[in-house]
């Protein structure tokens, strides 16, 4: 309880911890982990429900199969494109000192389902949220950090793609299905840099060109140069 003001009374001091500065490793909450993982399964499901919708006239004897297999790709696909995405931010502004950690969207995902009826998916998982003083810059690399993770994983399912289709023959049901696997990650690696660079709120791609256009140019021509690499090497006809 405080006492009572009075003008020959100190004013009082407030004791807090001094700033230790970015500590090494990456931190995660179990609530955290528990809304990355819900957002992870929750939007693997309704991409494999968008599939179904979109495929529909197969015989019904195939669908248990056909579903293993879209929930597999959907699930890698996910993990690798959002899942990392958010990771990528949450490292970037940890080593700033901030911060950081996952938070669903029950709506979104909800949203996500609903237009998986329609046979296409829209829906919006969750963010990193990021709490402490972020200067503009900080805030750039933090939102960089997102696209630029799906353009290196998305190169990387890509160039394994192509190795498998001029190495192994796709009548092989063990190499066609893991290079589905890998085309659907990459594409949707793609998809997502390009689409995470709209440049307005709340997309990364505001804060990316508020901090410096060049790098925001470059993550588009990388997104662009990957699709059309994709496209060169013949992973999208599989």
């Amino acid at each position: 309880m405080r006492g009572p003001y009075s003008d020959y009374a100190a004013p009082p001091i407030y004791v807090t911890r001094e700033p230790t500065g970015p500590r090494p490793g990456v931190r995660f909450s179990r609530q955290e982990l528990f809304q990355l993982g819900v957002a992870i399964l929750a939007l693997s499901a309704a991409l494999t429900i968008a599939n179904a919708m979109a495929s529909r006239g197969h015989p019904a004897s195939e669908l248990p199969l056909r579903l293993v297999l879209w929930f597999s790709t959907a699930l890698v696909a996910v993990a690798s494109g959002v899942g990392l995405h958010e990771i990528s931010h949450k490292i970037v502004a940890q080593r700033y000192g901030h911060w950081a950690e996952f938070r669903y969207s029950l709506r979104g995902l909800a949203m996500s389902f609903v237009f998986a009826f329609f046979g296409f998916l829209i829906g919006a998982p969750g963010a990193t949220m990021v709490s402490g003083y972020v200067t503009r810059d900080q805030n750039g690399r933090i939102s960089a950090a997102g696209p630029m993770s799906n353009l290196v994983i998305g190169t990387s399912f890509m160039l394994v793609a192509a190795a498998i289709v001029r190495t192994s023959s796709l009548t092989n049901f063990l190499a066609a299905f893991v290079t589905s696997i890998l085309v659907n990650a990459w594409y949707l690696n793609v998809i997502l840099a390009g689409f995470n660079m709209i440049p307005i709120m709340p997309f990364d791609g505001s804060k990316v060109w508020a901090w410096n256009k060049a790098v925001y140019g470059g993550i588009l021509v990388l997104a662009l140069a990957l699709y059309l690499s994709g496209i060169y090497l013949g992973i999208t006809a599989i």
